[in-house]
């Protein structure tokens, strides 16, 4: 099984999952972070916006050029690391998700950090997590999805150890929490009780 773990970047999807991989029933795999290792460091006058326009130019170029970069890096360390469950940490295109979630045995989650102040989230982030969760829309309307499966939060990342809890959500399920340690908490539950 693959569980997903997605989200803009700052909304905490790279904490979580490597929260949930200390527990090791599960395999951690960076769907989408690596790219940036591969960069280079921040210039010693260069502003943080700079920056990041010249991370973003360099992986569109990257992915211009080789489609199935974070695809084939996914794949590649699944058939490398044979394990029963997986975390994959963030995809970037919708292609790629449609291409390794299967609908049957995976689970996806989608954080939706409510205090992201979203200043280097670009156009095409926002719009790939959107069409990811269009496309699971789309799987559930057609009763392929299961409403357990499809998991979101809605959390401030620092809201302090509230024990803030709601539950909802018709095609999937919702949950309001008080913060990101409450989502590592519900999912560990939830999960152990799927494996």
């Amino acid at each position: 099984m693959k569980i997903f773990i997605l989200g803009y970047p700052e909304s905490g999807h790279s904490d979580v999952a490597q929260a949930l991989c200390q527990n090791s029933k599960y395999y951690y795999v960076d769907g989408i972070n690596w790219v940036k290792q591969t960069f280079r460091v921040v210039g010693n006058d260069e502003h943080e916006e700079q920056y990041y326009d010249a991370y973003h130019q360099y992986f569109a170029g990257r992915l211009a050029g080789d489609p199935d970069l974070c695809l084939r890096n996914i794949k590649d360390t699944i058939s490398c690391n044979p394990s029963d469950h997986y975390i994959i940490d963030g995809i970037a295109s919708p292609r790629d998700f449609a291409t390794l979630f299967d609908y049957a045995k995976d689970i996806v989650v989608f954080l939706n950090r409510t205090d992201n102040e979203e200043a280097h989230i670009r156009d095409y982030e926002k719009i790939g997590v959107s069409v990811i969760r269009d496309y699971c829309f789309w799987m559930s309307s057609a009763n392929l999805l299961e409403k357990e499966r499809w998991l979101e939060y809605n959390f401030k990342m620092h809201s302090g150890d509230s024990d803030r809890f709601k539950a909802m959500g018709s095609k999937n399920s919702v949950f309001i929490v008080g913060s990101m340690a409450k989502v590592i908490l519900h999912l560990e539950e939830t999960l152990g009780n799927k494996l």
